[in-house]
């Protein structure tokens, strides 16, 4: 709730009694505000909107992601141009960490074990070979590394910089960005580094673990002594995105004997094979039922290596109640710390899921491919030239539980082009975080023409120097600029363009602003007339 000083016992009356209609549970704290006179609202401070976001990427590093990570490493920048635009200004970290968690078949790969990692693919090529010097073997090395990470970035590495929890400078295993300025050394772009940064290789464990790697990178995140501790923020945002073409195999206690040769092989299809296929992994963790339209639906399942349901502790795969309840906690300290009410995780999923998929309607037959059926359990969930990809059961469930407003949070892994999965999982976290609404009932908000609004004045002090804020520019095709000389401009907006936050909320004007990138905000201040007709002007 806004915080009122009593200058006049009449006019804090009527201040309050303008904001009563708005006095319950705000879907964010807005601003402080100081009534002055009956007329006018002083706005302290206009410019602390939640602009800190920490973006965890869980990347599937096993031999069937080279062409994926191609992808993923040609579009980066489409997800940090939308987070560096001057009218979003994001202060974001950004972390990588794979899915291999280890299992008792995969003896030949390090597991990363959700510790994020921050290296140039130039420094580990060997990593983007599977199965070297057999019958197998698949070469990534070109299209997933070098066509996109340059020779002279094999070294590359982060500046040093701070944390909350530690004053010491040093090199910290994510990029981060904030005001401008980045841990990424001079010369080069943010989306040049994650081009070098984001490609893992594709000799991981092929049981991918992409549920319990990120568990253990959150963990690992509040553990002091680790190279990631500090990653995730309190006052952030908290988005993790898992990038993978199959479906979870995160090992729960009885996990060992569903996958021993020696043991019932309930699980597995073919007894007799010499090796467990994933479908274990599925018909471990997902169960389905057939509808009367002949349509196939599957949900998560927690079973024993009987394949029936499991006692606690029994469960060949970790419940996925493990990995919804960590994110919960999170994301409650994080409502309590910030006052908000809405969700402060988010979660998305690139996996396999048909391309245009729009959230409603996946079928989860056994396709047309006996072999893959075989392999997987399940037919495909989707077909692209680089092969095929499993249907993302227990992801989908995880996704769908951190999506606020229920918007569509799984894009497809088979499509070529991941700009617009990249792009719209950036704009989301746009569209979630504060706004600077004007936390009172603005006078005259109807008057706004391109951007400038006569009844606000905005300034702002650097230096004990005081200078008002200029109104942007709006350009022809409707975006808006910084005028020549300035470093920092404000625009106002109201009726259909107001963040949803401001119109849930009763409040009438936004104020947007756009600053160059390095520039220091010092102290603005917002002064406003306030309407005398509130239940008409901001109904």
């Amino acid at each position: 709730m806004p915080t009122i000083r009593r200058r006049s016992p009449w006019c804090s009356a009527l201040a309050l009694a303008a904001l009563a209609p708005a006095a319950g549970c705000l879907d964010h704290p807005l601003e402080q505000v100081h009534y002055h006179s009956e007329a006018e609202v002083i706005v302290e401070p206009p410019m602390d909107p939640r602009r800190k976001v920490d973006i965890l990427f869980v990347i599937d590093d096993s031999g069937s992601m080279g062409e994926e990570q191609a992808a993923l490493a040609a579009n980066f920048s489409a997800f940090v141009e939308v987070l560096e635009r001057l009218d979003v200004g994001a202060d974001y970290r950004i972390g990588i960490t794979t899915t291999d968690n280890g299992h008792p078949w995969c003896t030949g790969t390090s597991p990363e074990a959700g510790a994020l990692q921050l290296r140039s693919c130039r420094a580990h090529l060997d990593d983007f070979v599977f199965s070297p010097g057999t019958a197998n073997e698949v070469d990534r090395r070109d299209i997933a590394c070098e066509q996109r990470c340059p020779a002279e970035l094999a070294e590359l590495g982060t500046l040093p910089t701070l944390t909350d929890g530690d004053p010491s400078a040093r090199s910290r295993p994510w990029l981060e960005r904030s005001d401008g300025t980045s841990n990424v050394p001079e010369g080069i772009t943010t989306a040049q580094a994650l081009a070098c940064w984001g490609p893992q290789g594709i000799d991981g464990c092929g049981y991918e673990s992409p549920l319990e790697a990120m568990h253990k990178a959150l963990v690992r995140s509040g553990t002091d002594g680790e190279p990631g501790a500090g990653f995730v923020r309190d006052d952030a945002l908290l988005q993790v995105v898992f990038i993978t073409d199959e479906a979870d195999c995160s090992l729960g206690p009885a996990g060992a004997e569903a996958f021993d040769p020696d043991g019932d092989q309930v699980l597995w299809p073919d007894p007799d094979a010499p090796v467990p296929p994933s479908a274990v992994c599925w018909n471990a963790g997902v169960s389905c039922e057939t509808a009367a339209d002949g349509s196939t639906h599957c949900e998560p399942a927690d079973l024993d290596a009987r394949g029936e349901p499991a006692a606690a502790g029994d469960e060949v795969l970790q419940p996925l109640s493990r990995y919804l309840e960590i994110l919960d906690r999170i994301d409650q300290r994080k409502r309590e710390l910030s006052g908000s009410g809405e969700s402060q995780v988010l979660v998305s999923v690139i996996g396999g899921v048909p391309e245009g998929y729009d959230g409603h309607g996946l079928d989860y037959g056994p396709g047309d491919d006996a072999d893959f059926l075989d392999d997987f359990g399940v037919g495909a969930g989707c077909r692209s030239g680089n092969g095929q990809a499993v249907p993302p059961v227990r992801l989908r469930a995880l996704a769908e539980a951190f999506s606020p407003d229920g918007s569509n949070n799984l894009y497809s892994i088979c499509n070529d082009d991941y700009s617009p999965a990249l792009e719209a999982i950036a704009e989301r976290l746009v569209d979630v975080l504060r706004p600077n609404c004007v936390d009172a009932c603005v006078a005259g908000a109807d008057a706004i023409i391109d951007g400038a609004l006569p009844t606000c004045t905005i300034t702002q002090e650097v230096d004990g120097v005081s200078h008002r804020v200029a109104t942007c520019g709006h350009e022809d095709d409707g975006s808006w600029s910084l005028p020549d000389g300035e470093d920092l401009c404000v625009y106002a907006v109201t009726g259909d363009e107001l963040h949803p936050t401001c119109q849930r909320n009763s409040r009438n004007v936004e104020l947007r602003y756009l600053r160059a990138p390095g520039v220091s905000l010092g102290q603005v201040r917002t002064t406003c007339e306030v309407s005398d007709d509130p239940a008409v002007a901001c109904r």
